[in-house]
């Protein structure tokens, strides 16, 4: 990962509402877009848009698939509606 990318607030969002954030994301595995974004309320910040990237590791013939959340930005004028 290229530590000199902006990311914006992530490193602001707490460990837990980054993971309930991330939870919302569908299964990771070979046949999902390579970004996708999810959004997460976050107290004392507001509504939180969390983007992250479909990534893997390989070991011998296993290959694992994961989110990487790798940006974050407050979503202005929207409403979290609930999750």
């Amino acid at each position: 990962m290229d530590f000199d990318t902006d990311n914006g607030i992530l490193r602001r969002i707490p460990g837990q509402f980054l993971s309930r954030a991330m939870n919302q994301l569908p299964r990771p595995d070979g046949g999902q877009p390579n970004l996708i974004t999810t959004d997460v309320d976050v107290p004392n910040i507001g509504l939180v848009r969390v983007s992250c990237k479909l990534s893997s590791s390989k070991h011998h013939n296993s290959r694992n698939w994961f989110w990487n959340a790798f940006h974050a930005e407050r979503v202005e004028g929207e409403q979290d509606n609930g999750g």
